[in-house]
């Protein structure tokens, strides 16, 4: 397993590089073993879930629930991950699922690691994405922001939380399906996505069809 902090080391050595950094982390990700395994367990446990809409066809009214379904699928399944995130570096923006990534390896840090190791972890991510000037700062609000900062800056690393950046991590995933997700739905990468994992290629809301078809 390859652990956060290494993701970071890799990502913040020097904020000059950021254009390079962010062209190699997909090659780098992709091979992550941890998250190819929780992705396939988290895919195989959303196949057994019953769901309303047809393999590959247009649905009538996606729920909410449902275009997360689609979104969970995409980012659980090794191919649909490396599209999304290929789409995401086009826009400049993929340092949001590298900070989801790191969350989750930081879960298993918490349960698997000494505590020291976790501490280190904390801090080396909060190096990367969320202090000021960090090379890879992921876009979230500023109370998130200041409560980590006050938690971080001001603190004994013995008092970090386990679930110190699980609220900054929800923001980021909100913002991928919401944001992101949305404009990924209409390439044609998501298209090939959509025919593999038999999921919806087009959705309606509020009587309009996305993407036009």
């Amino acid at each position: 397993m390859l652990a956060a902090s290494a993701i970071v080391r890799r990502h913040s050595s020097n904020r000059g590089k950021r254009k390079t950094m962010k062209k190699s982390s997909l090659r780098f990700l992709m091979k992550w073993p941890f998250f190819r395994r929780k992705g396939e367990r988290r895919r195989r446990s959303a196949e057994n879930t019953p769901t309303s809409v047809p393999p590959g066809s247009a649905s009538p009214r996606l729920s909410p629930n449902e275009w997360q379904f689609a979104f969970d699928h995409v980012i659980c399944d090794p191919d649909g991950r490396a599209q999304f995130t290929k789409f995401l570096q086009s826009e400049y923006s993929e340092e949001n699922i590298l900070f989801w990534w790191a969350v989750e390896e930081l879960k298993a840090v918490c349960s698997n690691e000494p505590r020291p190791k976790f501490e280190a972890t904390v801090q080396e991510m909060f190096d990367t994405f969320i202090a000021s000037e960090s090379p890879l700062a992921i876009n979230i609000d500023h109370d998130t922001r200041t409560d980590i900062i006050e938690r971080v800056e001001n603190k004994e690393p013995s008092t970090f939380p386990e679930n110190i950046y699980e609220r900054a991590q929800a923001h980021v995933y909100r913002l991928m399906e919401k944001d992101c997700f949305s404009r990924f739905v209409h390439t044609p990468a998501y298209k090939d996505v959509a025919k593999k994992l038999s999921l919806p290629q087009t959705f309606r809301f509020n009587g309009r069809l996305s993407p036009a078809s």
